[in-house]
C-alpha cells in the first residue's frame, strides 16, 4: 500500500464515513450493485485505437480560446485535421461527459460543449448518437442529474439519446496490464459503441489530485469497482489509469470554459478560462490540462515536479495509453476571438510546462 499523508488519510476516512452513511440510505438497487458482481459476460478489452491526430511521432493537442463552444470546437478540429480523420460515417457514436452530480460547471461538463460535439458528429455523418454517464455513488440517480444539469435537454435538441449507465448492462474485462484490479465491469453501451468521445471538464480533485480525461472514465465502471469504494487504498491514481484499459476514446474534448482550480470534484473554486482542449491522445490532453491548472497556482497537490510526474500520468504511460513524454506532444493553439496577448502568454506557459513542440 502506498503511504498516505495524515491529511489525506483523515480526508479519506471522512469521505468513507460520508459514503457509507449515504449508502445506508441508498436504494436497494445500489446496495445490490455494491454487494454483488453483475451477471455479465466476460469480454476481451478493446484494442487501443491509433491516434489520427498526430504530426509525425507527436500527438497534437488543440488549445482553443473563445466564447462560443460550437465555433471553438470547429476551429480546434480544423487545426487537428478535421473529423474526416475519424471513421464516423454511419457509426454509432457515444459521448461521455462528466455528470458527477446535479451542479453546474465546473462540477460537471458544460452541456453547451456536449451539444457542440453532438452537432459536429452529426454533421460528419454519424448514425445513432448517445450521451451517457453514471454519477458519483452518493449522487445517484444519474437520470435526475442529467435533467438538472441540462444535459438531457442538450441531447434532445440535437436528437441524441441519453443514458444513465447504472440503468444499463455491463461486461466484464480482465486487461492483461491491470494489477490493482484484475477484473472489473464496464458499461455495455460504451463497449458496444463504434466510436467513443470523451468530454470531461478540467478540474482539481481532493483524492485523485486532478480530474480530466483519464479520471472521467471512472463513470463507465460498475459502482463496486470504483476507486471511491476502496477509499483507504493508496492506489487511487493507478486504479484510475488501469480503468482506462477496457474501452478507449477516439477523441477527447475537454471542457475548459469554466474550470475548477481548487477543491473538487463536486465543489471548489471556479475560474473562467474560456478554453477547449482537444486531442486524440488522452495522456497528452491530461498533461496539458494539468499545465493549465498549475498556471493558477491554487492547488498544492499538483504543483510539485512537472505534469508528467502525476501518478495517473505515469501509470497511463506505463500502460501505453498515450504520449510517453515531452517529445511526443505538440500544442496547436487557435483563438476564435482574434489575437489576444493573454492567450499567447498562456500558450507559451503551457508549452514550457509540458515541454511541447509548436506549429
Amino acid at each position: 500500500m502506498i503511504d498516505l499523508s495524515r491529511r489525506d488519510l483523515l480526508g479519506r476516512i471522512g469521505f468513507g464515513a460520508g459514503l457509507y452513511a449515504a449508502i445506508a440510505m441508498a436504494p436497494r438497487s445500489l446496495l445490490g450493485d455494491l454487494l454483488f458482481e453483475p451477471k455479465a459476460p466476460l469480454v476481451e478489452p478493446k484494442p487501443i485505437p491509433p491516434n489520427p491526430f498526430v504530426n509525425g511521432a507527436r500527438s497534437l493537442v488543440a488549445v482553443v480560446q473563445g466564447r462560443d463552444p460550437h465555433a471553438m470546437l470547429a476551429a480546434g478540429l480544423e487545426r487537428l485535421g478535421g473529423l474526416i480523420r475519424l471513421p464516423i460515417q454511419g457509426k454509432h457514436v457515444l459521448i461521455k461527459p462528466n455528470v458527477v452530480n446535479d451542479r453546474p460547471p465546473p462540477s460537471t461538463t458544460n452541456p453547451l460543449v456536449v451539444e457542440a460535439v453532438i452537432r459536429s458528429v452529426r454533421s460528419a455523418g454519424a448514425g445513432e448518437v448517445a450521451v451517457a454517464d453514471s454519477s458519483g455513488l452518493i449522487r445517484f440517480p444519474t437520470r435526475a442529474n442529467l435533467e438538472a444539469t441540462g444535459m438531457r435537454a442538450a441531447a434532445a435538441r440535437q436528437g441524441a439519446k441519453i443514458l444513465a449507465l447504472e440503468d444499463e448492462g455491463w461486461v466484464g474485462v480482465e486487461p492483461p496490464g491491470a494489477t490493482v484490479l484484475r477484473r472489473y465491469y464496464v458499461s455495455k453501451p460504451l463497449y458496444d459503441a463504434d466510436l467513443v468521445i470523451n468530454v470531461p471538464v478540467v478540474k482539481t480533485h481532493r483524492f485523485a489530485h486532478y480530474s480530466c480525461s483519464l479520471k472521467n472514465w471512472v463513470g463507465i465502471v460498475h459502482p463496486r469497482n470504483r476507486p471511491s469504494v476502496a477509499f483507504l487504498s493508496g492506489h487511487w491514481h493507478e486504479r484510475i489509469a488501469e480503468l482506462n484499459l477496457a474501452v478507449h476514446p477516439q477523441l477527447t474534448v475537454a471542457d475548459g470554459t469554466t474550470i475548477m482550480i481548487e477543491g473538487g470534484p463536486t465543489s471548489g473554486t471556479p475560474a473562467q478560462a474560456d478554453l477547449l482542449l482537444i486531442s486524440g491522445d488522452r495522456v497528452a490532453l491530461d498533461v496539458t490540462a494539468l499545465a493549465l491548472l498549475r498556471s493558477y497556482g491554487q492547488w498544492p497537490k499538483i504543483l510539485e515536479g512537472s505534469p508528467w510526474d502525476q501518478r495517473q500520468i505515469k501509470r497511463a504511460i506505463e500502460l501505453g495509453l498515450g504520449a510517453s513524454g515531452p517529445d511526443h506532444i505538440e500544442l496547436v493553439p487557435v483563438s476564435t476571438e482574434g489575437e489576444c496577448a493573454a492567450f499567447a502568454r498562456l500558450v507559451d506557459r503551457l508549452r514550457k510546462e509540458v515541454g511541447a513542440g509548436q506549429v
